[in-house]
């Protein structure tokens, strides 16, 4: 209910008046006196404040919004969610100021309800967005990565810590698209700004706008282009000649900020909104820009980061659109972008006074663009407040579905970008951009249902959209752009997040963990390689196919677990799944991570308690996938020959299934919800387990071979256990003389056995045995 209070029942203010919270936030309000939402840094004390209020008697009593939980669950999941990168800080912005300005009981709990209400999923309203995680604000102060030669400039260590995060989500960005970056694309103005092809109205637009060029230059653009003039003579062009345009511009910026803090504008098209007060969130964008006082060809790569930036924040909150607008004005010169999953791709740089009839086809075009040409599509459809998408399923017949919970996303700008919500039945509906490579997951799933595979899900529905060789249809790309080397550690596969060194408790979450089938998809190491760019007639870059695949049953990731039994079981009966698909489907499944493993109900899921899903990386025994020797899976898991370039075997992802029970337990054990740390436990905030994600392949290797190679190296890792984990530790112990046994003076990390039953067996019944004790 945006920009509306959540009107509290007698009931509720009952409960309230009789459970005062007193001074329970007192700590929590001098702590957030200076509150910045737009500084990251500021991300503990808001989690502590969640803690302080989930712990107050009223919350154990007040219902949640949906009247399944109570208040403190509620608050508890939102906390570790936000805690793991899923919120930005503005959403807390109101429960905050309620509390550091002493307001009453009842404010506080109105805010705390909103917060629940805004951040926890629920029936969607009208719009043409999928349902969108309820959006993520866009900061109200210029929110910027930092230019190379201000980045280190700080006078506080809020400002330091939060350079700091900028600089990972600027490598992390830059990670993604330093090979898959295109300027002055051929054909690009014919497809996206053709005014041969347009209405009468919008020509009659252009013909209007380009009456403010004299012939020489645009008139009235300011002598001096400061970022607040230049906004305010781009305000009085829409006014005067771009009025009856459906889109409008909008800006988050303040000028004084801007100028404080050296920043650009942040531009955005916007479709009008019914309040002015609503907050402008980043599901609401239509086109992204940025602009600034002076143009430097050497900030070619931080300004695009900038805009990349707000790109992927458009992606996450409107993870079904199929590519994304943006521009770059810098003084007069101008470069429009697309972005798609598989990198940015531009016009050039031109000059808006040398070439009017681009800056005024671009203006005109980006506030007349249908959703279409937006790229927002037609996938979902819209009926009575509802989502529905249509699919073909198993036996080619059209099904109709609705969307009723987002559930996940990656926030990433080249990837798969997996998104998936739970449908009125049940299902899950799973989006995603997959590689154009056989055998795509689709093929893989029918093919392990027809051999009778046990424990994997099985697909209900399906629908193929677009892919991206269909939407670069007509252009012309030229060789990859080449970045000059940034200041950044710039090993291939290990991308920084903003936890990965941040000092932060919490590891990466799903979401900003790394698959190198995918999201690493420069790497040789990978397997799949992109074609030397300097080679005529191969690809330059990847093409991927956007596709919507329904499954069942639905189920949790096991990062979800509610207690150490349901761990175990989940993790044992997957691993169940793993061996049937292999000897059973003949398929192997490469691609061992947590959020690969979800926690099922047996009455739904033929017995299991744990299953398997994405065959995104899968290869069926004896291809030329399976013999070729590459590095495919999710980095933290990997084992120690796949990260070696080995040939996959189904003995690593039984290797796999090890460090996702020793994540588990070292890391989401951790997580306040589940109960199993006591009071007076702390995590250790340098975890080893985050060593798993950083460095070259090799070193990674070698660090879990050390890992690995002794028990007391093990104790190590095993030490990061809550004390409630204890009795998992004999376990993970068997488990390691299981999977690495002696080669001499040193462990196996091969696959000496024969029969991959002599593997299974053991681990499997050594789950069933660590099951009995508990």
């Amino acid at each position: 209910m945006e920009g509306i209070a959540m009107t509290l029942t007698s009931e509720q203010i009952t409960i309230i008046e009789q459970n005062p919270l007193k001074n329970a936030l007192d700590q929590s309000r001098a702590k957030l006196r200076n509150f910045d939402p737009s500084d990251d840094s500021w991300r503990s004390g808001v989690a502590e404040l969640l803690d302080a209020i989930s712990l107050s008697l009223a919350s154990d009593l007040l219902p949640a919004p949906d009247g399944k939980n109570c208040l403190d669950l509620e608050l508890l999941s939102i906390r570790r969610r936000f805690i793991k990168g899923s919120f930005e800080l503005v959403n807390f912005q109101a429960l905050v100021e309620s509390v550091v300005t002493n307001l009453s009981d009842i404010h506080i709990w109105e805010a705390v309800l909103d917060l629940i209400d805004a951040l926890n999923p629920s029936p969607p309203s009208p719009s043409n967005f999928a349902p969108t995680f309820r959006g993520t604000p866009i900061e109200s102060r210029p929110h910027r990565v930092p230019d190379s030669d201000d980045s280190g400039a700080s006078d506080g260590s809020h400002e330091s810590d939060d350079s700091k995060w900028r600089d990972n989500v600027r490598e992390e960005l830059f990670h993604q698209i330093k090979k898959c970056t295109f300027r002055k694309v051929g054909g690009f103005w014919d497809k996206f700004f053709e005014s041969e092809s347009w209405r009468q109205e919008q020509n009659a637009m252009l013909e209007r706008i380009l009456t403010a060029h004299d012939g020489t230059k645009w008139t009235n653009f300011p002598t001096d282009p400061d970022e607040e003039p230049v906004w305010d003579w781009l305000c009085s062009l829409e006014k005067e000649f771009l009025k009856d345009a459906p889109n409008m511009f909008h800006t988050t910026s303040i000028a004084s900020q801007v100028k404080k803090r050296k920043g650009q504008m942040n531009l955005f098209l916007r479709k009008p909104t019914a309040k002015a007060t609503d907050a402008f969130l980043y599901k609401h964008v239509l086109v992204v820009g940025v602009q600034k006082e002076a143009y430097d060809k050497s900030m070619m790569q931080t300004n695009l980061l900038r805009l990349a930036r707000h790109v992927r924040g458009v992606f996450a909150d409107q993870p079904t659109r199929r590519f994304v607008h943006a521009f770059s004005l810098y003084a007069s010169k101008m470069e429009l972008w697309v972005f798609d999953r598989s990198g940015p791709y531009s016009s050039g740089i031109f000059d808006i006074h040398d070439e009017p009839d681009k800056f005024a086809r671009a203006l005109v075009g980006y506030t007349t663009m249908d959703d279409d040409a937006l790229g927002l599509g037609t996938v979902i459809e819209r009926q009575d407040g509802q989502r529905y998408i249509t699919l073909e399923d198993a036996s080619g017949k059209e099904m109709r579905l609705r969307l009723d919970k987002a559930m996940n996303r990656r926030r990433a700008i080249v990837s798969r970008g997996t998104t998936c919500y739970e449908t009125q039945h049940g299902h899950i509906a799973k989006f995603q951009w997959a590689l154009d490579q056989p055998p795509l997951e689709l093929e893989q799933l029918k093919l392990a249902e027809t051999m009778g595979v046990e424990g994997v899900v099985r697909v209900v529905a399906h629908r193929r959209f677009t892919s991206i060789a269909e939407m670069r249809e007509g252009l012309q790309f030229p060789k990859a752009h080449k970045f000059r080397l940034p200041n950044m550690h710039d090993s291939p596969c290990s991308p920084r997040t903003p936890d990965s060194s941040s000092g932060s408790k919490k590891p990466p979450s799903a979401d900003q963990e790394s698959n190198l089938g995918n999201e690493c998809n420069d790497d040789p190491s990978n397997g799949r390689v992109k074609p030397g760019l300097d080679t005529p007639g191969e690809k330059l870059w990847e093409n991927k196919i956007f596709s919507c695949l329904v499954i069942s049953p639905a189920g949790r990731e096991i990062s979800d677990f509610r207690s150490i039994k349901e761990l175990l079981e989940c993790e044992r009966d997957a691993i169940r799944a793993h061996r049937s698909l292999y000897l059973k489907g003949k398929i192997l499944h490469r691609d061992i991570s947590p959020h690969n493993i979800i926690i099922t109900r047996p009455a739904t899921a033929d017995g299991f308690k744990g299953m398997l899903i994405d065959l995104d990386m899968a290869c069926t025994r004896g291809s030329d996938q399976d013999v070729a020797s590459q590095a495919v899976g999710t980095l933290p898991f990997m084992a120690v020959e796949v990260l070696l370039k080995k040939n996959h075997t189904y003995r690593h992802d039984v290797e796999s299934f090890f460090y996702v029970l020793l994540r588990m337990c070292g890391c989401e054990a951790w997580d306040p919800v589940k109960g199993l740390a006591v009071e007076g436990e702390k995590q250790r905030k340098k975890s080893r387990f985050r060593m798993w994600q950083v460095g070259t392949l090799r070193d990674i290797a070698e660090l879990k071979q050390g890992q690995m190679g002794a028990p007391n190296t093990l104790n190590n890792l095993m030490k990061e256990f809550p004390k409630a984990l204890d009795v998992v530790k004999p376990l993970c112990e068997e488990l390691r003389e299981i999977i690495f046994p002696p080669h001499g003076k040193n462990q196996n990390y091969g696959t000496p056995w024969s029969n991959p039953d002599d593997l299974y067996d053991p681990v499997i019944t050594a789950f069933d045995e660590a099951i009995s004790m508990l």
